[in-house]
């Protein structure tokens, strides 16, 4: 699902954050469900922009009824709606980057720099 949220945040952000970066080739299925997420998010007329935005993108290719639902998104913006989003991002960027190799390596540092201090 990894992809599907990848594509999600580069539709939504290609001006804030990604600039410009390539759409990851996706199947319909997939195309599918991240127009769902964009419908339960309530962030469609940020996904609408961004189809706007990458419309010459080679591995933009969802069905034409797709496309035209995506473009059919259009509405009013509601910054609250997005604000949840944007947190449901850091949260699932944060909990699969809890546990990396750097981060028990940083955490066995300060463990053992507290240990330092304490004996001192």
């Amino acid at each position: 699902m990894d992809i599907i949220f990848r594509n999600l945040q580069r539709l939504v952000f290609s001006d804030e954050f990604f600039g410009q970066e390539s759409i990851e080739p996706m199947s319909e299925w997939k195309w599918n469900k991240l127009y769902e997420l964009s419908i339960a998010y309530g962030i469609g007329p940020w996904v609408a922009d961004g189809f706007r935005r990458y419309r010459d993108d080679f591995f933009l290719q969802p069905s034409s009824q797709l496309r035209d639902q995506f473009l059919a998104l259009d509405g009013e913006r509601n910054q609250e709606l997005m604000d949840k989003f944007k947190l449901q991002l850091q949260r699932s960027q944060s909990l699969k980057n809890r546990f990396t190799r750097e981060s028990l390596q940083a955490y066995f540092n300060d463990f053992m720099h507290s240990i330092r201090n304490i004996e001192e």
